[in-house]
């Protein structure tokens, strides 16, 4: 019964964590401030500050992060720029790994969550695709 109660409260802690504001988002990605994407649920890209690289174009609205040789990537680009958390926004997703690329066009996004330093939370609730990004100077 303890054992029981134990495993249930460790179930429910990223839950508790996003208390008293809802949520759609996937709640490792909505705590996380590392440059990523998910997509239907999966973590297919996951920034590292060491070893890649940032892009930003704001007149395209685009998004990009890979590593140098573009072998792992991803690009979003999106119908307006995300301002505002609450804003719902359309965008064209594209990522790579290896030799494969994959495209997700027309998904509508919302902005999770904006914070001071230009990071930018997306979330597809229909396609469980979500990202973190980051708006560049």
């Amino acid at each position: 019964m303890r054992k029981s109660l134990y495993i249930l409260t460790l179930a429910l802690l990223p839950l508790l964590a996003t208390c008293g504001k809802k949520v759609e988002m996937d709640p490792v990605l909505y705590e996380s401030d590392t440059i990523a994407l998910m997509v239907k649920g999966k973590t297919v890209f996951t920034f590292d500050e060491g070893t890649m690289q940032l892009g930003f174009n704001r007149s395209r609205r685009q998004f990009r992060a890979s590593n140098d040789d573009m072998t792992s990537f991803f690009i979003i680009t999106c119908s307006d720029l995300p301002r505002q958390e609450g804003q719902e926004l359309t965008a064209d997703v594209q990522w790579g790994s290896g030799s494969s690329v994959r495209t997700s066009s027309g998904l509508t996004f919302k902005v999770e969550k904006y914070d001071g330093t230009g990071l930018v939370w997306l979330w597809c609730a229909t396609d469980k695709t979500g990202a973190v990004v980051r708006i560049l100077n």
